[in-house]
């Protein structure tokens, strides 16, 4: 099996330069960004005379010992670490469809494989990225769900479905809508209390039309909420 990671960076929009040079300059071969926004409830937010906060979400995929370096230097050169600043998290890549698609995303990053001979040396995971696909305009009613359940808070990004023909509908609900994601990073212990939560809250039945699913999250710095309770 490969050592890849699936690197997921969460920052307030106006640092975009500073990141894409960091970025740049640890020879992260490609680097993707998709704008988002935090889930801080509106109420709370205008109780401290505060603006819903404008997020940016930057993918990429890296070998394993490059991970290492970045998630290093995301705490001491970009201060990730600092309250308000951002989160990033890796989950391991289980395959990666043929050498050209390998060659685009890592370049000429040498891959390390790892080999186990005993079939139980994987790493267990401390953390999981809660992935729910709700309607537009409903992520409220599913981070209301997910603090029921004491989630610490969430990322929405807006999308669009591309199902195809046979799938677009589902439950009678189209695929080709435009969708709220919403990631929650949790711990390991939680998640499923959360997604029962959400399931229950927010799920098909409601206007949500909610659907939530997990990734293990492999490493995560940041997210002071979180790990201030370990």
């Amino acid at each position: 099996m490969k050592d890849i990671y699936f690197l997921t960076t969460i920052i307030r929009r106006e640092q975009i330069s500073a990141y894409a040079e960091f970025f740049n300059r640890h020879e992260v071969c490609a680097l993707f960004g998709s704008l988002c926004h935090g889930t801080a409830q509106s109420k709370t937010l205008a109780y401290l005379g505060l603006e819903r906060t404008e997020k940016l979400m930057l993918v990429c995929l890296l070998p394993g010992q490059l991970k290492e370096r970045v998630l290093r230097g995301l705490v001491s050169e970009m201060g990730i670490n600092v309250a308000g600043s951002g989160i990033a998290l890796t989950i391991p890549v289980s395959s990666i469809a043929g050498t050209s698609s390998l060659k685009f995303l890592l370049g000429n990053q040498e891959i390390t494989s790892h080999i186990s001979e005993g079939g139980n040396d994987m790493k267990e995971e401390n953390f999981a990225l809660i992935i729910t696909i709700a309607e537009r305009g409903c992520s409220d009613i599913v981070m209301d769900a997910a603090r029921k359940a004491n989630a610490a808070g969430g990322t929405v990004v807006h999308a669009k479905g591309t199902g195809a023909p046979f799938s677009s509908k589902f439950f009678g609900i189209s695929l080709a809508d435009e969708k709220d994601f919403i990631y929650i990073v949790a711990k390991r212990q939680d998640k499923d209390h959360i997604m029962r939560t959400i399931v229950e809250n927010a799920g098909m039945h409601t206007k949500a039309h909610a659907a939530v699913f997990s990734l293990p999250v492999d490493d995560v710095v940041g997210l002071r909420s979180v790990l201030d309770e370990e």
